[in-house]
């Protein structure tokens, strides 16, 4: 892949240190595998509600050290990295990637025919994903508002299958993390089990069906396999209420992983709460790799 990004905080001191104090994405010394805290994080334009500092606030507070951003720009992404002493990618959309430990390589790609796009950091020697999907045609309005047949669900939601596909190929065949707002739910979430969680509906959902068909792993299900017992709705904490009917709650936010040697340790669903600066919950997968 192509490097293009700049590494604003990437000096050698901040190697030295990465190296001699450690951070949270350290090498263990007992398997010399790396440990990835992986947090999807949709900062909510450019992380106006709530201010910069809380975001910094509440990715320091997660425990990650990678995060891949959406709804950046507006120099949201530098604010972030520089108050955290991260490097990033190089911003000019609404996905970036901060990482506390060094960005080896970064790689980028948008498709003009769906509105795609995909920035790419390698970390670690993996490469980390950040995307954020159409948001247009919500998939449970459709369900919960207008009641429309399974069909007529699936066919509204061809757009964002298309930029699913898209991304997950060129993702290639090789070991990676995927993370970002799909604006999808789960074809894992939305069984027969639970339908009564989702207006009466099962869904086979193909945007996320899109990257585990190509070998990637939901991390949030894999460790959380319930759906029922643990749904873990990332949309929304803080909208509760459309016109006079209840928003319907799902989870749209994820972590996937593909390659034999990345194993999730845990995963869950981060902040909410008085002060939370996003209208979604951040996922947080750890990962040794």
């Amino acid at each position: 892949m192509t490097t293009y990004a700049r590494r604003l905080s990437g000096s050698l001191l901040t190697l030295l240190l990465l190296v001699v104090l450690g951070t949270a994405g350290s090498m263990s010394p007992a398997s010399g595998a790396a440990n990835l805290t992986v947090m999807s994080f949709n900062i909510w334009h450019q992380g106006s509600h709530g201010g910069i500092g809380v975001v910094v606030d509440r990715i320091r507070a997660s425990g990650a050290n990678v995060v891949a951003l959406s709804e950046t720009g507006g120099g949201a992404t530098e604010a972030i990295a520089d108050a955290l002493g991260w490097q990033h990618t190089e911003p000019g959309w609404d996905i970036d990637v901060i990482s506390a430990l060094p960005i080896e390589d970064t790689d980028w790609k948008s498709w003009n025919d769906t509105g795609a796009q995909a920035i790419a950091a390698k970390i670690a020697g993996v490469w980390v994903y950040s995307i954020h999907l159409d948001y247009t045609k919500y998939g449970p309005y459709n369900a919960c508002f207008d009641k429309d047949s399974v069909s007529t669900i699936l066919a509204d939601e061809t757009n964002r299958r298309r930029q699913a596909e898209q991304i997950a190929a060129w993702t290639g065949s090789s070991p990676g993390i995927v993370a970002g707002d799909l604006n999808s739910p789960s074809h894992q979430d939305w069984t027969a089990a639970a339908a009564a969680s989702h207006c009466g509906y099962a869904v086979d959902w193909p945007t996320t069906r899109a990257f585990t068909n190509a070998g990637f792993t939901d991390s949030f299900r894999q460790v959380r396999p319930n759906p029922v017992a643990e749904p873990g709705n990332t949309w929304s904490p803080v909208v509760k209420d459309n016109e006079g009917r209840p928003e319907p709650q799902d989870r749209i936010d994820y972590v996937f992983y593909r390659g034999g040697s990345i194993k999730p340790t845990s995963s869950r669903t981060f902040g909410g709460g008085d002060g939370w600066p996003s209208d979604h919950l951040a996922v947080v997968t750890s990962f040794t790799v």
